[in-house]
């Protein structure tokens, strides 16, 4: 019901008949290629300016009381973008608010540590390191 009252507000017509039925599905084909197309165009956009925070992530930040302000997520997100140019998978970023376990080709935030918890941690399975303590 709804994808026919989005066809009829693009087409400007009222209800399609069924009798019309090519014109509901290029109208309805048309509808998702502009859908599809503006979820692509906001995804690489995301994708290059931002970063994705997983649920676990974000679960962590509020549970530990992490500052992760804009400037927070400036210093990730630019050492992302770093770690990115070096061919980067799976990265720690220390920073002196905490740590923070990073996927780089999807730009996903997994985890993050808060100082006092990086004492005797083992952390496994990533490729490189990232120091941005200033």
């Amino acid at each position: 019901m709804i994808t026919r009252q989005l066809i009829n507000q693009i087409s400007g017509q009222g209800i399609v008949s069924r009798g019309e039925n090519k014109t509901n599905k290029s109208a309805v084909n048309a509808l998702n290629g502009q859908i599809f197309g503006n979820i692509l165009q906001k995804s690489l956009v995301s994708n290059r300016s931002g970063l994705n925070i997983s649920a676990h992530a974000d679960k962590r930040i509020a549970e530990r009381n992490m500052d992760f302000s804009s400037d927070v997520q400036k210093v990730l997100n630019d050492a992302v973008n770093e770690l990115q140019a070096k061919g980067a998978k799976e990265s720690l970023i220390l920073t002196k608010g905490g740590a923070f376990l990073v996927n780089v080709p999807s730009r996903t935030l997994i985890t993050a540590i808060t100082p006092d918890e990086m004492h005797d941690k083992i952390i496994t399975q990533i490729d490189s390191v990232s120091i941005k303590t200033q």
